[in-house]
């Protein structure tokens, strides 16, 4: 079984990017997206809905909206 990227297409058709898909297996996609500044190598976790761009994490809901990310102690 395939991972789904549905959530994961919504939110680069959000941003405006194109993307390619070089790996892809039952949990987790990894490819490259082209931007406005060039190309960028992410990593996609389909169970926990996470995209990683250049290692840093971006929580998406299935509908591929970022989620906001809960405040840190030190800001609360």
């Amino acid at each position: 079984m395939r991972a789904n990227v549905k959530p994961l297409t919504h939110w680069a058709i959000y941003k405006g990017y194109k993307m390619r898909i070089l790996q892809r297996a039952a949990d987790e996609v990894s490819g490259i997206f082209t931007t406005a500044n060039g190309q960028v190598p992410f990593r996609y976790d389909a169970i926990g809905m996470v995209v990683y761009l250049e290692e840093q994490p971006l929580a998406i809901n299935e509908y591929g909206w970022e989620i906001a990310q809960a405040a840190t102690k030190s800001e609360q």
